[in-house]
């Protein structure tokens, strides 16, 4: 005697997502990207064995190509690892837990750093806004959240910038980067990064600069944007889409530096300024800074063709002035002196000239 399960004939089961993947790496993925990640976490969960990356661009009606993207996404997102296979398209993914990967990177700083959760009393609240700088901190982390901070969201604000020796503008960067860039508002979200980037040394913005190029985050991009704006605080969610918008047409840093090289001859730089050049730069189809130069050197020799026009037509109109300045009878006897002189220079006399004397 033995028990079995009847199998469905139509796959009604559940599939369960971390949260973390939904709160923290879904919002910040393109869609084809979640849908392929998706039914790559149902397989691995279903533990089918008989589907590859051809199977899910089939079943999503998707490129093959599309599909090596996510997995190249993901795989830099550090959720998933490529195994690779003798098939160079249908490598063995394993999807990272998330759970694990949360509690390796958030709570392991957390308590390696606060072991108690001793926040500053009221009265160090009240002595750290006399700061001019924590002021302002608390200003644009207020604007970022759209609302003012609680009391207890100060007091950590203020443990933190005691506990990770941190300065206000990286505080204030460290929000940006969470709340504008990864759409984290969550305060254990926001002290893991203050706590990783304390770890890392990360004390002014060159520094963290050079930390989240080092990572490929495009945050980064923005503060060196904002850095040659000569801002003095951090971009606004919509500034940070208007540079996307610059990344997206394929522009490298380069490109964009050299856009704002003048920013500090205008008064009050803004984003909309330079962003109507790059427009202009993309629709005339100017991709880097060797098309600018060629530009520069057509625009130079059309230059030059112009002036050069315009000079034979002044020359020719101030001739035609003299013209017009002689009577009829007075150019008949111009002419006639010239055509005298030629044919005395040759010892000749102008045929009919002298007869009617004679």
């Amino acid at each position: 005697m033995h028990f079995i399960l009847q199998e469905m004939k139509i796959d009604l089961g559940d599939t369960p997502i971390e949260n973390i993947f939904i709160n923290d790496y879904m919002p910040l993925a393109e869609g084809t990207y979640v849908k392929v990640y998706l039914m790559g976490y149902k397989y691995a969960k279903d533990r089918q064995g008989n589907f590859n990356n051809e199977t899910i661009a089939k079943d999503l009606k998707l490129p093959l190509s599309d599909v090596l993207n996510a997995w190249t996404y993901w795989e830099n997102e550090g959720i998933v690892i490529k195994h690779e296979t003798e098939d160079e398209y249908n490598y063995i993914i394993e999807f990272v837990n998330l759970k694990q990967l949360y509690i390796d990177n958030v709570y392991k700083h957390i308590a390696k750093n606060i072991p108690e959760k001793n926040y500053v009393d009221s009265h160090e609240l009240i002595t750290s806004s006399r700061s001019q700088e924590n002021k302002e901190m608390m200003e644009e982390i207020e604007e970022m959240f759209g609302r003012p901070l609680k009391i207890n969201e100060k007091q950590k604000i203020v443990t933190w910038l005691n506990t990770y020796k941190t300065k206000p503008e990286i505080m204030t960067q460290a929000f940006s980067y969470c709340i504008n860039n990864k759409k984290v508002k969550r305060f254990s979200y926001i002290e893991s990064v203050v706590s990783a980037w304390h770890d890392e040394g990360v004390d002014d913005i060159e520094s963290m600069v050079e930390y989240l190029e080092k990572r490929n985050d495009r945050f980064s991009m923005y503060s060196r944007i904002s850095k040659a704006l000569g801002f003095n605080r951090t971009l606004t969610e919509a500034e940070m889409k208007t540079i996307d918008k610059w990344f997206d047409w394929g522009y490298s840093m380069d490109m964009i530096l050299r856009c704002l090289e003048n920013s500090t001859k205008i008064n009050n730089p803004n984003i909309n300024y330079f962003d109507s050049i790059m427009c202009s730069w993309n629709e005339k189809g100017f991709k880097n800074i060797e098309d600018l130069v060629n530009d520069k050197k057509t625009e130079v020799k059309t230059k030059s063709s112009i002036k050069e026009v315009q000079k034979q037509k002044n020359k020719f109109h101030n001739f035609d002035q003299k013209i017009k300045n002689y009577s009829e009878q007075e150019l008949e006897e111009i002419a006639r002196k010239k055509l005298q002189n030629k044919f005395n220079k040759l010892g000749l006399k102008i045929p009919g000239e002298g007869e009617e004397n004679e």
